[in-house]
């Protein structure tokens, strides 16, 4: 990531706190899938895998967001549950990991299933099972995304970029 998003990203952080941040990243992202043209994407404030989306080939994937500043990311039992529970439903499950450092991307992984326990996960481990034409598309996408809405969000938070998704899920009726 370029450093005007990186800045961005560090203010949205020390605004709102990691947790509320991690919220917001998620946001962004489902916001940066619809940019890079995928459709049918659900974002969950709640229980279930973070975002479902479907390529222009008809991929779908189901995505466990998870942001660090660290060299890992925590895995929980109920992560794991969730991303298994909509491969039922035919989507590959995909952990997005996001650190936050200069010149670092998301990491778009589809980890074998059974390769997930709870811990921590070094980011390092989803290097090998990276998912590369998903990160061509969306981590640009997702850095114009920060950049354009990073005043916005910075106004509204969480609020203002459900309204966003609200208003992309609207255009592509």
């Amino acid at each position: 990531m370029k450093v005007d998003a990186f800045q961005h990203l560090q203010q949205i952080r020390a605004k709102f706190g990691p947790g509320i941040f991690g919220k917001i990243a998620q946001k962004l992202l489902a916001i940066a899938l619809h940019e890079a043209g995928f459709f049918d994407i659900v974002e969950r404030e709640v229980q279930g895998a973070d975002i479902d989306a479907t390529n222009i080939m008809g991929k779908k994937y189901t995505l466990e967001v998870k942001t660090t500043d660290g060299e890992s990311i925590p895995i929980s039992r109920e992560n794991i549950e969730a991303l298994k529970d909509r491969t039922k439903d035919g989507y590959l499950p995909v952990i997005a990991a996001l650190r936050i450092q200069m010149f670092e991307d998301w990491v778009f992984a589809n980890i074998p299933l059974g390769n997930l326990r709870p811990g921590s996960f070094p980011l390092s481990r989803l290097r090998a099972y990276r998912i590369k034409d998903i990160e061509t598309s969306v981590c640009p996408a997702f850095e114009v995304v920060v950049n354009q809405h990073c005043s916005g969000v910075l106004a509204g938070g969480e609020h203002y970029l459900s309204q966003v998704l609200a208003q992309k899920r609207s255009e592509r009726k």
